[in-house]
Parts: structure tokens; sequence; C-alpha cells
């Protein structure tokens, strides 16, 4: 591997694509899917109860807590809205899918733009979609409660404002411990850990505007900027100043949402 090579990050909305090199990370969980395949050699997760998996590509569901160990290879990196049309069509196992070999291969491929330079979001985004298109099932097999959609929509309507579960009980018609239990059971994650990682995405598109850290940290609801490192750091398992940074990546760039 050439050790010059750089990587690059793309945020689309609340979607991320990601080509980066001996990524390491704390244990963490967050809602995102992550679709993570290997550029060269297999990569280690170990999970809360301390099984290794290693592998060269693996779809992980919400809330999978893990340790990333992917020190000596590139990796491509994808995480998308459990809720969204696109994981609608990916086929899941219990409790994770190991990907077939010709399908990391054919990933591997599709994801070299990552690691040059001059990729641009229009191109970025055809990667992110052909990539989905080598994980799709013909049809959608998952559904939601209806009630769950609309606490959503209620949620995004609402924040960066304060929201709570009393509001979104009233607004569901069921008690507060009804949806509570609902709402973790159709979205992998408690309603705390969810808005907070909506607040993380609304700090990122005011970064994208040209905000700076600690203004968007304040806009987005959190305390502080150190209160959204924090966020961060035990969301994703790194400092936000290792992607935000960039040194180690060719180009970060906050893209139009799909």
């Amino acid at each position: 591997m050439d050790e010059e090579r750089k990587g690059s990050l793309f945020y689309f909305g609340e979607r991320i694509l990601l080509g980066t090199q001996g990524l390491v990370t704390e244990p963490h969980s967050h809602y995102a899917v992550s679709i993570l395949v290997s550029k060269q050699l297999p990569f280690r997760l170990t999970t809360k109860e301390n099984q290794i998996i290693e592998t060269k590509g693996i779809i992980i569901p919400p809330n999978f807590f893990h340790r990333l160990e992917a020190n000596h290879t590139e990796i491509v990196v994808i995480q998308l809205d459990p809720k969204s049309d696109e994981y609608k069509k990916i086929e899941m196992k219990d409790p994770y899918t190991q990907l077939e070999t010709k399908t990391i291969q054919r990933i591997q491929s599709l994801s070299e733009p990552l690691f040059g330079s001059g990729l641009n979001c229009t191109k970025a985004k055809l990667i992110y979609e052909q990539i989905l298109a080598e994980l799709g099932s013909q049809k959608s097999v998952k559904t939601w409660d209806p009630r769950i959609d609309i606490a959503l929509t209620k949620i995004k309507e609402t924040l960066p404002n304060t929201i709570n579960v009393a509001i979104l009980s009233n607004e569901t018609g069921i008690s507060k411990d009804r949806f509570m239990h609902l709402f973790k059971e159709n979205m992998g994650i408690p309603l705390r850990q969810y808005l907070l990682w909506q607040r993380l995405h609304i700090a990122a598109r005011l970064l994208q505007s040209g905000e700076n850290l600690t203004t968007a940290s304040h806009a987005a609801g959190f305390s502080d900027q150190a209160h959204l490192s924090r966020t961060f750091k035990k969301m994703f398992g790194v400092k936000p100043s290792l992607f935000l940074g960039g040194s180690h990546l060719h180009q970060v760039c906050f893209c139009d949402q799909i």
C-alpha cells in the first residue's frame, strides 16, 4: 500500500462516504447503519461481548457496539439512516452481514477514486449510489410503526429547539412509557441518543454553510464545542478533529443532500 495515498470524506445530509487509511476507533455505537470494506488487508471489529470479527467487508446495524481496528489498510465507510429507502433495499442478517468476496471486490474497485484528488460531490454521489446498488435487493422488507414516522417528522420540525418525550407522546397519542419503548424498538436506539445524533447533523450542516465549530455547536443545541466533541467521540469513537481537520485526507466536502 502506498503510504502517501490520502482519502476523502463526503457528507450528504445524514449520509457519509469516507475513504481513509489506518482507522482505529474507541468502543462506540451510533444510530447509522455502517458499511465497512477494506481496500487491502482484513480489519477487526471487537463487539461488546468481546467477540472478534475479522473481515474485509461487513454491514453492521444501528446501535451495534464495537471497536474498529483497521490499522494497516485503507478502508471505505458508508453510513446511512436505517429508515432511508436505500437501507430498506439492503438484505441484512442477524446480528450483522458479512459481504461476499465478489461484492467486496466490486466495492473496492468502485471506491478507488476516493483515494485520489479531484473527486467532486457529483462523482462521489455516483460512487455512493453504485456501492449501494451492489448491496440492494429487489424489494423492501423492512417496516416501521407509522407513529414513529409521525414522531420523526415532529423531531425534525422542532430541532434544534428543545423537544421531549412528553411532546412526542402527545403527538403520537400514546403514553410516554409506551412511546419510549416503541421508539427504541423501531429505531434501534433510545430517543435521547437519536436526538443527539440529529443535533450532530445540524452542526454539520451549519459547518457546511460556513459557521465555525463553536457557533455551530451552540446553534445545534450543544452547550459548547466540548459537548459536541464528546458526543461525536462517543458515537464515532474518534475526535471530530480527525475528520474536520482533514490533514490526512485530500478533501472534506459537505454536499447537498441526496
